[in-house]
């Protein structure tokens, strides 16, 4: 290789140093002039930190030009705060005024998923915990007794979770904000002089190098859940807390109101009510606090929990899905997209079976057994042993007229398995004139107290009482068993949120109960999978829970959701009494609940198969107006909350 001469040596080293020169040295041995600034070319969120850019291998952000943040992962080393009083994470909050920059400390906690809390709660602890136990003797003094600490804490968890009790995963993130990137060194060795002062042990703190920016963006959504980071059982971690919120700030959602047990003032409450199917509200008598339209003004609404309802299915309705309003409780405002029934002045054929050729038979047994109810409702039937008897009677009439009589040939058959086509033609057809009424089945009652006649006295006194009381019945309420059907067959694509209002029928439990009934009939059977039945004020009517079940099993199969709003407090119809309709509150979607007593909070706890947090219980117990707790099951999520709902 021949000899490079001097002047190609010189050529090499000037450019040598050329190069150097564009090297980026640690920000500690720069200027931060307009010079240097406007000689560098940075890559990446020029957006989020312009005029500097941002640079993935630095520890740093450039916010603006007086502006510097650096983010850190805080880890507790296992044991250095065991034991500790609950709230003992204030200590990482400094004693002392840090002049050199900012310190921000954000703990985050989310529910653990649930199959793997169920892996750690039956597997992982009872097996560390016997590892632990096994190889403790060849350890040190000190190696075995933090084992013992490690396998107390494990059986303890273990014992809480066998008392409903959940695992929580968290984390904290100190960001430190600062005017350079030597205040935020400072503002470190600061904070770190401070824990050493007061005695603070085993805090480690990490800086997450190269993620600066992904960090702030997910500082409030994302939480590490790895062997690093703390997991702790539920009513440890709730006690613990430091944050502004443990409650709900998703990213996307509705915001209901503000979180009673943030450390900042009006601290929102931003809730994803997507995927909500079946959620039961229980207001307990009081109202939420709301407005229509806009943040501003407001006030308590009437039957608040029918505007809980509007606020989680509207979910559902931006989603695509239509939503039926069954509304027992008055309540004015309605969704956009609406079509509204005023079931004083609307009519659904009692006798009218809906359904399909393939559920035939199943529509109409249950039929039957809703039309014979309907007649019992509003009959003078007087005690249980009663009302069995003219059960009986009623219904065999009524399948006997269905079969052989009704429209003159008969409209049914006993055997419609191997007679579909006879068998369907009970179903409704779009000729609604067509189908007989309840008052075109009285002859065959008449008919039938002639025929009992022949069987005694005591069976010709039951055959006539029934056609007396149901031909009283059917003239006193000709709206409900001497009209068609009138509302439509099909409904528009533009038809997503279906009113059918009862309100004005309730100074008649009775009546308001048995048109219920049918309602929910024709609403289970019109409905489409997986849409939702939205029912307001359940218990403002008193009717048994028996007679729901057909249609709960309806809703089930076709996957249509349920959202049920109990507006009162201490009524016979409740969460409790309507499990089997409404389902037990573990398996609801969410919950929302307002006032509260000693007996309504035993029964919550009992149907949610886990106790309510004391502080919460303790809230609920003074029933105060605008106060309502939500819950998601999902992620285990909860949180109080004084509402200002907007619809």
């Amino acid at each position: 290789m021949p000899k490079k001469s001097l002047k190609e040596k010189n050529r090499e080293t000037s450019k040598t140093k050329s190069s150097k020169k564009g090297l980026r040295l640690p920000w500690k041995k720069r200027g931060f002039g307009k010079g240097d600034i406007a000689g560098r070319v940075f890559e990446g969120e020029r957006g989020f930190s312009d005029p500097f850019g941002y640079k993935k291998e630095d520890a740093y952000l450039f916010v603006g030009q007086k502006k510097v943040v650096s983010v850190f992962d805080v880890l507790i080393q296992y044991g250095s705060n065991s034991p500790a009083p609950i709230g003992w994470l204030l200590q990482l909050i400094p004693k002392e005024e840090i002049s050199s920059g900012r310190v921000i400390f954000v703990q985050r906690q989310k529910g653990m998923e649930k199959e793997k809390e169920m892996s750690v709660i039956e597997k992982d602890i009872e097996t560390n915990i016997v590892t632990m136990d096994s190889s403790g003797d060849g350890r040190s003094a000190k190696q075995r007794a933090q084992n013992a600490s490690r396998i107390q804490d494990m059986a303890l968890s273990g014992q809480l979770s066998g008392e409903g009790d959940t695992i929580i995963d968290s984390d904290i993130r100190l960001v430190i904000k600062a005017k350079t990137a030597q205040k935020v060194e400072e503002t470190i060795v600061a904070l770190k002089k401070n824990y050493k002062h007061h005695d603070v042990k085993g805090i480690v703190l990490v800086r997450r190098t190269g993620i600066q920016l992904k960090e702030m963006n997910n500082l409030f959504s994302e939480v590490t859940a790895d062997a690093w980071h703390a997991s702790d059982m539920n009513s440890v971690a709730a006690g613990r807390l430091f944050l502004p919120s443990s409650g709900f700030s998703d990213p996307q959602g509705t915001y209901v109101g503000t979180d009673v047990s943030a450390l900042l003032s009006n601290n929102p409450a931003i809730i994803d009510f997507k995927g909500i199917n079946n959620a039961i509200i229980f207001m307990g008598g009081v109202s939420a606090f709301g407005s229509i339209g806009g943040k501003e003004g407001g006030g308590l609404f009437l039957n608040g929990g029918s505007a809980v309802a509007h606020v989680i299915s509207e979910a559902n309705y931006l989603s695509g899905k239509r939503i039926h309003h069954i509304m027992l409780s008055e309540f004015g405002y309605r969704a956009p997209d609406s079509l509204h029934f005023d079931m004083s002045k609307e009519a659904i054929n009692p006798l009218e079976v809906f359904g399909t050729p393939e559920t035939v038979s199943r529509d109409a047994t249950a039929n039957f057994n809703k039309a014979t109810t309907m007649m019992l409702l509003l009959g003078n039937t007087v005690n249980e042993q009663r009302y069995a008897e003219l059960e009986v009677e009623l219904k065999s009439v009524l399948i006997n007229w269905f079969i052989s009589t009704a429209n003159n040939s008969g409209m049914y058959t006993r055997d419609p398995e191997h007679e579909p086509n006879r068998a369907k033609r009970i179903l409704a057809t779009a000729n609604h004139t067509n189908y007989p009424t309840p008052f075109d089945f009285l002859p065959a009652l008449q008919t039938n107290v002639a025929r009992r006649a022949k069987e005694g006295e005591r069976a010709r006194g039951l055959a006539d009482y029934l056609y007396t009381s149901m031909k009283t019945t059917f003239s006193e309420y000709p709206n409900i068993f001497h009209k068609t059907t009138t509302l439509p067959d099909v409904f528009r694509a533009t038809d997503r949120n279906i009113y059918y209002d009862m309100s004005k029928l309730l100074d008649s439990k009775n009546v308001a109960g048995a048109v219920f009934l049918n309602v929910l009939a024709y609403v289970t059977n019109r409905a489409l999978e997986g849409e939702q039945i939205v029912i307001h004020g359940l218990d403002h009517i008193d009717i048994p829970v028996k007679h729901l079940l057909a249609y709960k099993e309806r809703m089930d199969k076709k996957k249509i959701g349920l959202i049920t709003v109990f507006e009162r407090s201490e009524n016979a119809v409740n969460p409790s009494t309507f499990s089997s309709f409404t389902d037990r509150m573990s398996r609801q979607d969410a919950v929302v609940l307002g006032g509260i007593t000693e007996k309504e909070l035993q029964y919550i706890n009992e149907s949610w198969r886990q106790p309510l947090p004391n502080q919460i219980a303790q809230y609920l117990l003074q029933g105060n107006n605008g106060l309502l707790y939500f819950y998601r099951k999902k992620d285990r999520m909860g949180a109080l909350i004084n509402t200002h709902l907007i619809l």
